[in-house]
């Protein structure tokens, strides 16, 4: 029986970056959706007053921008990984491999929206850098990659012998 090649610790693409984004995303504006509802409901019981007369005010708004900064440093600062990216599989490490610190976290989500508002040019780098690194990941010197924890994520089998046959497996000298 061959052995099947591994993935984690290498460097994650573009498209399970992504992956992992969108799951972030609903996570948050879901649980936006429900804590705006819920406080409205217990604006009207206790006050006889609604929220929902314009959910998006610059208020709501800046509320919405503040629980997606503290979900992201918050799970990045604490466990390396959003719950997007562990649902995928990836996590945030140094560009050195080691283990993201608190300061490193809050430099990096800081630096996201510098990724995002040049119509998203930041994150054409992780198409053409060579450790896939958008351009947040540069300035707070964190990459994206693999890790599955202690379970390693494995290629499937037809799939490693393929790229072993190749010569282009991720473990190929």
């Amino acid at each position: 029986m061959n052995q099947r090649l591994t993935v984690t610790g290498h460097y994650a693409g573009a498209v399970s970056r992504a992956a992992a984004a969108v799951l972030d995303v609903l996570i948050i504006i879901t649980t936006f959706t429900i804590g705006f509802a819920g406080l409205d409901l217990l604006t009207t019981a206790f006050w006889s007053t609604s929220l929902r007369r314009d959910p998006s005010s610059p208020q709501a708004t800046a509320v919405l921008v503040v629980l997606a900064f503290g979900y992201t440093f918050g799970f990045l600062a604490v466990a390396a990984r959003t719950p997007g990216q562990g649902i995928v599989g990836l996590r945030v490490v140094r560009s050195d491999g080691g283990t993201i610190r608190p300061g490193r976290a809050f430099l990096r989500v800081c630096a996201f929206p510098l990724s995002v508002l040049p119509a998203g040019l930041g994150f054409v780098l992780i198409l053409f850098h060579r450790e896939h690194r958008a351009l947040h990941d540069l300035i707070a010197g964190t990459a994206v990659v693999y890790d599955w924890g202690e379970r390693p994520a494995e290629l499937p089998g037809p799939l490693s012998d393929f790229l072993r046959r190749a010569g282009a497996g991720p473990d190929s000298p």
